[in-house]
């Protein structure tokens, strides 16, 4: 080992190292996101603990790129989640769900202020809709009174084992005939013009932050803070078991990504050779080719080196002529070696192989 690393010049050992670097960095980057809410977002704003969550729940959490994965799965048994998106899911995304909810599916929607979750509620048939201001307490919070705490919970399957929900920026809902699964303290408000205190128009009283309706066969969560499900918030008393109430109770679990975030370029590759047969089959055809090509190179690097290292048994050239056995080759030499072997080869082709052979010769290459 000590005698391969003394063969190894500084320059090559520096551009191997930053190679491992650059490599490193370009893979952490292409299977991580830092969209808030994504699933592949590992910061405080990001949903990967809630990824992890719903895969330690005995089966893989899918994550949802199209709506037309709704119709994958069996509905009785599925549950998915859609965290604040981002565009609007339009009539035929919004229909595929709406069957998804009416055959037997849950569909978990957390919004605090953007307008698109409210459509989704409305096309799919729900009552319930975001109120879209922000709601605070001053006497019943966790860290700020914008994060508030709802500890006046119903008696369900979702609240089992759940004392209270922290909130983060969150918002009331409107129930309209939904039931209502927590709701805040009498202190809390809507701090309907963001100037951060009770002011004379604005009401202290209980705001519902959690709902369940049923809709057809199946069921609709609205939640009034996407921020409870993020990676900072989980760790907030309440909100872990909240989350694994909802996945748990369900077989199969979706992330619906469809309308929240571009997944991280590795990420997306690899969701697209597991749908392609197709392309499966070129990246196969592609790396053996690729590893048939570095062989015959290598092979061919070594058998010239060989060739030209006097005292070789292979070796054409006298080894006064050459020197130091370890010194650079005659380029002339390894051309007309490669072109008499490989006439096949073009220009460009024989002259990489050359500055190859030259190279590694110079930096004191051997085959033992």
């Amino acid at each position: 080992m000590a005698l391969l690393w003394r063969n190894v010049s500084y320059p090559r050992a520096l551009a191997v190292s930053l190679a491992l670097v650059l490599a490193v960095v370009l893979l952490y980057g292409g299977l991580t996101s830092t969209t808030a809410f994504g699933a592949y977002n590992s910061a405080w704003d990001g949903a990967s603990d809630l990824r992890d969550l719903a895969d330690d729940q005995d089966s893989e959490a899918i994550l949802a790129q199209n709506t037309t994965a709704y119709a994958d799965h069996d509905p009785n048994e599925t549950v998915s989640v859609v965290l604040s998106p981002d565009e609007s899911y339009g009539q035929t995304d919004a229909r595929r769900v709406e069957s998804f909810i009416r055959e037997g599916g849950t569909l978990v929607v957390a919004e605090d202020f953007g307008k698109e979750s409210n459509a989704l509620l409305a096309d799919v048939g729900a009552q319930a809709r975001f109120d879209g201001r922000l709601l605070r307490d001053e006497h019943n919070y966790d860290t700020a009174p914008t994060l508030p705490l709802a500890d006046n919970l119903t008696n369900h399957p979702y609240t089992e084992g759940v004392d209270q929900l922290t909130l983060n920026r969150g918002t009331p809902i409107e129930p309209g005939n939904a039931t209502v699964l927590a709701t805040t303290t009498n202190y809390s408000y809507v701090d309907a013009n963001l100037n951060g205190q009770l002011d004379e128009s604005e009401t202290m009283r209980q705001y519902p932050v959690a709902t369940v309706e049923q809709l057809g066969a199946g069921e609709v969560v609205a939640v009034g803070d996407p921020s409870l499900f993020i990676n900072a918030m989980l760790e907030r008393e309440g909100n872990r078991q909240f989350a694994r109430n909802l996945l748990a109770a369900h077989d199969t679990r979706l992330v619906d990504v469809s309308h929240l975030e571009t997944l991280p370029p590795l990420v997306r590759a690899q969701f697209a050779l597991q749908d392609s047969s197709l392309l499966q089959a070129g990246v196969g055809l592609s790396l053996v080719v690729l590893v048939a090509y570095l062989t015959n190179v290598t092979s061919l690097a070594g058998a010239i080196r060989r060739r030209l290292t006097p005292g070789s048994v292979d070796s054409p050239l006298d080894a006064d002529a050459l020197g130091d056995p370890f010194a650079a080759a005659d380029r002339s030499s390894v051309e007309r070696w490669i072109h008499e072997r490989h006439p096949d080869w073009d220009p460009e082709r024989v002259g990489r192989v050359t500055d190859s052979v030259i190279n590694e010769t110079a930096e004191g290459g051997t085959d033992d």
